[in-house]
């Protein structure tokens, strides 16, 4: 007796589109977030080095190096 495919159980369909759907939105709503602090930085009277610090900060990007090296 061979076990059942992924496709072939009851609930599967239903699971995966909710997932699907669900990563569009989360994507969309980062992309939207990354939007308005570009907008943000942009009318600023910050520094390059500045504007690029708190972009990182924003996207959660780490500038520090580990120790030891």
């Amino acid at each position: 007796m061979q076990p059942k495919k992924l496709e072939q159980y009851k609930y599967f369909q239903p699971v995966a589109w909710t997932l699907c759907i669900g990563f569009a939105a989360y994507v969309g709503f980062l992309a939207l977030n990354i939007d308005e602090e570009i907008a943000s930085l942009e009318s600023s009277s910050l520094n390059f080095e500045e504007r690029l610090m708190r972009l990182e900060q924003t996207v959660g990007a780490s500038t520090t190096t580990p120790s030891g090296r």
